[in-house]
């Protein structure tokens, strides 16, 4: 006779992995994870809800936001938001701020709003206590603002104008698509100025990079420039990394090194990659990261250049990623991970998805390699409209601290229906009671009931020649709050298309007892009676080659239970193996 033999699979720190071929899929790596996060020490749970960080919506014709911009004013912090030049109706962007609640425009006038001309948004930084504001170099004048004034001051173009270092006056910044402080100067980027025609007119100069004087952002000397012309056209995105100036054309980056223009080297780090747009570069805590197409993901620190996409290569070279509207597309580095937002195919149905309606979620501290998950937001089912029961990809995120010290993990949602601000990766209310277990949608927390789920890799006891008859599964679980149910689907010998069977793992909260002199007489719970164990039994799996399990997290709407919190340490597997003789 057969003996049982078991199998605990408890390491799922491999993350998401997209290769096709099964075989290539580590132990603890899964083909598809949704709204689930990896736990360092190898569980999976749940994402917390998205919550709205202000009250009312943002104010703005049409919604093509582009970037938020962490102000750190020592006594008013502030949230800054920008929308991009939209070409279609020729609608101008914004640049709109908060104090931690509702958004308003920045205007540098009574009733006179700062028109932003560049289609990926103003280009903020920061400079000791006052941001100067990039907002494309079709653009008349630039712009600078201190938290301390009502209205923004307007910066007259250099290049009409150019200032010698011999008593400059200040008030100056060239028109430009591209801003960064750095090296006590200031730093701008495909410019718009005068040739050196013999009647100079002004001119695109989508290659060059320009820096102020020293300590003195306002002044701009003529020849303080560089041009860089490899790469292809336009310079697309600056970054700091390591006091270092990292320069990004399409098919290039490049390394400025040095303090000032006797000193200034320019090193090219690669003619292989690059990025598009400036939205698809982020800083992170050690390094920057930027997304190259069709290359995927990069990450550059003192040690070069790393691919860090390999695992999700295959949804690029499918076309699931829709390469004509990488425009869409955004790095943020929020809450110490990084959040791609891209427009995925999630089905593989060949649609070409044209919006950001996916969120891959990096997380470099687990393992040696990190491990990616995928995130979306929960929809309204009973919209009238297709916008609203469309899931979204959050964008352009920051992590801000308000005036209290309280840091919010801030993204925008995409949603012209929903033009708000979202805070993230938190799982208390307001009140501190409770985890946040759904997402703000339009009508409200209750509707907010996101899908997730976890997928298995394949298990075949390395014998997928042989029959195997499994008896009931077991599974470690995570303790909830409310009642929840988890569908467990099986699939059999590597056909992921057909379910064979399915079971359902009931979970039912944890009492811990009333407490002598609080509890109520015949309504509070006395003692740990009700205590639920960690270990749930699961179905039979039957009899196969090899299975799969795909565990599925309750929709508080259609299964009448509320309970979003959920979670799995560990899986284990009871089989016995069958004589290879033996045919199924």
């Amino acid at each position: 006779m057969a003996q049982i033999v078991f199998d605990q699979k408890r390491d799922f720190t491999g993350g998401l992995n997209f290769r096709a071929d099964q075989f290539q899929l580590k132990d603890n790596e899964s083909p598809f994870i949704l709204n689930v996060d990896v736990d360092p020490r190898g569980g999976v749970f749940t994402r917390p809800g998205y919550k709205k960080k202000h009250a009312t919506a943002v104010t703005a014709t049409g919604w093509n936001p582009k970037g938020l911009f962490n102000y750190k004013d020592v006594s008013s912090p502030r949230i800054m938001l920008t929308t991009g030049f939209q070409t279609s109706g020729s609608v101008d962007g914004t640049v709109q701020s908060s104090s931690g609640s509702n958004f308003s425009v920045l205007n540098f006038g009574v009733s006179t709003p700062i028109l932003v001309k560049s289609t990926n948004g103003a280009s903020i930084t920061q400079y000791l206590d006052t941001l100067y504001l990039a907002i494309g170099k079709d653009a008349s004048q630039m712009y600078k603002w201190n938290s301390d004034n009502v209205y923004a001051s307007a910066l007259t173009a250099s290049g009409p104008t150019w200032q010698a270092y011999q008593n400059p006056v200040g008030g100056f910044m060239p028109r430009a698509e591209l801003a960064r402080a750095h090296a006590n100067k200031l730093f701008v980027a495909n410019t718009k100025e005068l040739n050196n025609d013999a009647t100079p007119t002004v001119e695109d100069f989508p290659n060059r990079l320009r820096w102020s004087h020293e300590s003195s952002p306002e002044n701009w000397y003529q020849d303080d420039y560089i041009d860089i012309v490899a790469g292809g056209e336009g310079i697309t995105g600056l970054a700091i990394v390591d006091g270092q100036l990292l320069i990004f054309k399409p098919e290039a980056v490049y390394l400025l090194m040095g303090y000032d223009a006797d000193s200034f080297q320019l090193v090219e780090l690669s003619t292989n990659v690059g990025i598009k747009y400036p939205q698809h570069v982020v800083e992170g805590s050690s390094g920057a990261y930027f997304f190259s197409y069709p290359q995927g993901i990069m990450f550059y620190d003192r040690n070069g250049i790393r691919d860090l996409f390999d695992r999700l290569k295959p949804i690029i070279d499918t076309n699931r990623i829709n390469a004509q509207k990488l425009n869409v597309l955004t790095l943020s580095y929020v809450n110490d991970r990084l959040w791609m937002s891209a427009p995925f195919d999630i089905n593989n149905t060949g649609t070409a998805v044209d919006y950001s309606n996916m969120n891959f979620v990096y997380d470099p501290s687990i393992g040696q390699r990190g491990a990616f998950t995928m995130y979306q937001s929960a929809v309204y089912a009973n919209a009238a409209t297709p916008a609203d029961i469309t899931p979204f990809g959050l964008v352009s995120g920051i992590d801000w601290t308000d005036s209290t010290g309280e840091i919010y993990h801030l993204l925008i949602n995409p949603n012209t229906s929903f033009k708000y601000v979202m805070y993230v990766d938190e799982y208390e209310d307001s009140d501190n009671i409770s985890q946040n277990v759904n997402d703000d949608i339009l009508e409200g927390d209750d509707l907010g009931d996101y899908t997730t789920n976890f997928t298995t890799p394949w298990f075949y006891d390395d014998r997928y020649v042989q029959d195997k008859t499994f008896v009931r599964s077991l599974y470690v679980v995570r303790a909830v709050d409310e009642e929840t149910q988890i569908t467990v689907n099986v699939y059999h010998d590597f056909n992921s298309n057909d379910v064979v069977t399915s079971h359902i793992i009931n979970l039912e909260p944890v009492n811990t007892g009333g407490v002598f002199d609080t509890g109520l007489f015949n309504t509070a719970t006395f003692g740990e009676i009700d205590l639920k164990e960690g270990i749930q039994r699961g179905g039979r799996l039957k009899r196969a080659k090899c299975t799969q399990l795909e565990f599925l997290g309750p929709l508080g709407d259609t299964t009448n239970t509320d309970g979003r919190q959920w979670g799995i340490n560990s899986i284990a597997y009871k089989y016995k193996r069958r004589k290879i003789r033996s045919q199924k």
